[in-house]
């Protein structure tokens, strides 16, 4: 199976002109997936009703949470989520396949 590489980068956006971009901080990493975001994201905004920044959000929130509660499904924190969160993934996929 393909994995695509992804570098992510969130930084604070200028509050005000004065404050461009607060003091440059940044959260920066990089992480695998075997699944290409770019087209998840476009599938996304076909299947349901999002602009595209919210479009971005929702799929890479989804696909990073997914992502480490799958390579951390034996911790005692995701008991209760898993569950739920597997059948959110199952009627996401059912609508269209857009978070495969």
């Amino acid at each position: 199976m393909k994995q695509h590489r992804y570098h992510i980068t969130v930084q604070k956006a200028a509050d005000t002109q004065d404050n461009p971009l607060a003091n440059g901080q940044s959260i920066a990493f990089e992480v695998d997936s075997h699944d290409d975001l770019h087209d998840i994201v476009e599938r996304t905004k076909q299947l349901v009703d999002f602009d595209d920044d919210t479009a971005k959000a929702f799929v890479i929130g989804l696909k990073l949470l997914g992502g480490v509660m799958l390579a951390h499904r034996g911790q005692a924190l995701f008991a209760e989520f898993a569950p739920h969160f597997g059948q959110f993934m199952r009627e996401l996929k059912d609508k269209g396949g857009s978070a495969r």
